[in-house]
Formats: structure tokens, sequence, C-alpha cells
């Protein structure tokens, strides 16, 4: 090997492998955030799928874990329309405040992580999160499984898939959430956050399937 070859390749070597970016945004829906409010006299349970966002990664090499979410919070359905006024419009104030979101990292250097497919792996990142425009920080474990495209990974997206799941307790106090006092017992002051998404490294070309971003009502 020539000196030029040696130089350019040491130069090459001291720059970091790249990560792909998987992009969570799935026309069918088909990701969501669950929330359960587990109070005194009664359970409550909220799903949305108008959630969307992004995870960048080198599956080769995890070093860092870079991610975005955000949600509508109009969209959040418990299945009853007087709980949903009473979290929508009430708690969350989703007409003022109609999108949480999300930033997420994470830095793993020396740990020598791989995503191996169809293994799942967990990892912990700091993830902000903005909701009533208050931002809090706090880590987050997220469960991540990549998947090599294959003939049964295309019946969901096509490209390499990244899988994610997270459950973590959200105290409505952190974020300037109050429950009014006839709702005390119906409503739990730390509520159970759940995501699970799929996302993929190219897009698809399927109009039925395009992904887009959130969908306002």
């Amino acid at each position: 090997m020539t000196p030029l070859f040696l130089l350019l390749l040491g130069v090459w070597a001291c720059f970091p492998v790249w990560a792909t970016k998987f992009e969570m945004k799935d026309l069918a829906q088909r990701n969501l955030v669950a929330i359960n409010s587990d109070a005194t006299y009664e359970r409550t349970l909220a799903v949305s799928h108008f959630v969307s966002g992004w995870v960048e990664v080198n599956p080769d090499n995890l070093e860092t874990f870079n991610a975005e979410f955000e949600m509508d919070v109009r969209t959040l359905d418990t299945g009853l329309e007087l709980k949903n006024i009473q979290l929508r419009d009430q708690l969350l104030s989703s007409q003022e405040f109609p999108i949480a979101k999300a930033v997420c990292q994470g830095s793993y250097s020396g740990q020598k992580l791989k995503l191996l497919d169809a293994k799942a792996i967990t990892l912990k990142s700091d993830c902000t999160f903005k909701i009533k425009n208050v931002q809090k920080t706090f880590p987050i474990s997220f469960k991540m499984t990549y998947f090599k495209e294959s003939e049964e990974s295309r019946q969901r997206l096509t490209g390499n898939l990244m899988k994610i799941s997270a459950n973590w307790d959200l105290e409505l106090s952190q974020f300037s959430i109050s429950i009014p006092s006839k709702y005390s017992a119906l409503i739990a002051k730390t509520m159970q956050v759940s995501i699970d998404m799929v996302g993929t490294d190219r897009l698809p070309n399927n109009a039925l399937s395009l992904p887009e971003g959130i969908k306002k009502k």
C-alpha cells in the first residue's frame, strides 16, 4: 500500500461510522402510545396511533442513540367521551398544546454494542419531554430490535426495520399538571406510559403505505 493510501486510511478511521436513520412514520397508523391511569376508584387506558418520529443508530457499532418522537395529544382516546374531555381538554389542554414531544440521546462508547438480526437489546437514554410547554429530562430504557429486510419483514414495511418499545412513569406534577379536586380519586397523579413503534431505513414507494406526519383533527 502506498503512503498516501495509508494516510487516507488513517484519516478515515478517525471519523465515526455513519449512523442510519429509521423513520417511524406510518400511514397505516400501527405505531402507538398508551397511557395507563390507575386511580383510587377506576383505571383509565388511553391510546393514540398518531405518533411519529425517527431513531438514528449504527446497528454494526452502536456508540450513540439519537431519537425524536411526537404525538398529537388531541387523538388520545379512552373509548369514553367524558374521559376524553377530562384527559385531553382539562388535564393536558390539548387545544392549546396539541403536540407532546420527546428528544432522546444516549452514548455507549467503549461498550462494543452491535444490533444482531432479530435480537432484542435494552439501552438507557436521556429523554427530554415537552408537554404543555414544560420540559423535563429523565432516563428511559428502550428495548430495541433490528430486523434485516426479509420476505417476512416486508409484511410490515420495506427496508431494514427497527422496533422500539419503552415503559415509564409520568408524574403529572413534573409538567405543572394539576388534577381538579373533583377528579382526584378518578385520575392517577402518576401514569404509566408505553410506546411501541417500528421504523424503516427505506421509506416505501407504495402509495398505500407511504408514511406521513401527524394528522390534525
